[in-house]
C-alpha cells in the first residue's frame, strides 16, 4: 500500500469514526428528547388525570347535593300532603259529628264568640234543616248579659258552622274558615304527632 492509500485508507478510517461518533451523540440526543418529551408527556398526563378526578369527584358531590335536596324535597312534600289530608280528614269528623256533638260544639262557639248587642246567626242549609227546634232558646238561655242573638232562615253558602252578623259586621266562624284560621296551628300540631 502506498502512501496515498495509507491516508485515504486513515482519512476513510477517521470518518468512519466520526460518522459513528455523530450517531451514537444524536442517538443519544434522541433518546434523551424522548425520555424527555415521555416524562413531560407522563407528567401532563398525570395533571391531566387529576383534573379529571377532580372534576369527577366535584361533579359526584354535586349529584349527591342534589340528590339529597330532591330527597328532603320529596319528604318535605309527602309530609305535607299527610298533613293537609289529615287536616282534612280531621275537618270532614268535626261536620261529620253526630247531629247531638255537632250542635254541641256549635252552641259553644256561638257562646265563645257572641258580642253584646243585637246579632244574627246564619247556618248552611244543611244545618238549617237539622237545627234541634230548642236550638234557639239554648242559645238565648246561655248567652252573657246584654247579648241577643237570633237565627236566621235565609242560609249561608257554607259548608258547616255559622256566620254572626252585628249590623252588618260579620264574622265567619264555617268550619272551613276556623281550620283556614287555624291551619298553621294545627299543621304544627298534626306534624308533631305523625312525625314526632
Amino acid at each position: 500500500m502506498s502512501g496515498l492509500d495509507k491516508i485515504i485508507e486513515d482519512i476513510r478510517a477517521e470518518s468512519a469514526e466520526a460518522v459513528r461518533k455523530i450517531t451514537e451523540d444524536a442517538e443519544a440526543r434522541r433518546a434523551e428528547a424522548m425520555a424527555a418529551a415521555e416524562k413531560e408527556a407522563d407528567a401532563k398526563a398525570a395533571k391531566i388525570r387529576a383534573r379529571a378526578a377532580n372534576q369527577c369527584s366535584d361533579l359526584t358531590s354535586r349529584a349527591d347535593s342534589a340528590a339529597q335536596l330532591e330527597r328532603r324535597r320529596s319528604l318535605l312534600k309527602a309530609k305535607q300532603e299527610l298533613i293537609a289530608g289529615t287536616l282534612e280528614m280531621a275537618k270532614k269528623a268535626v261536620l261529620d259529628l253526630p247531629e247531638a256533638d255537632y250542635f254541641q260544639l256549635i252552641l259553644k262557639l256561638i257562646l265563645k264568640n257572641a258580642l253584646p248587642g243585637k246579632g244574627e246567626i246564619s247556618f248552611s242549609k244543611k244545618d238549617l234543616e237539622r237545627l234541634p227546634k230548642d236550638f234557639a232558646s239554648k242559645i238565648a238561655a246561655n248567652l252573657p248579659a246584654g247579648s241577643n242573638l237570633s237565627v236566621s232562615e235565609k242560609a249561608e253558602p257554607i259548608d258547616g258552622g255559622f256566620v254572626l252578623n252585628y249590623g252588618g259586621i260579620e264574622q265567619n266562624l264555617s268550619i272551613s274558615a276556623i281550620f283556614e284560621e287555624k291551619k298553621e296551628q294545627m299543621t304544627d300540631i298534626a306534624g308533631k304527632i305523625l312525625f314526632g
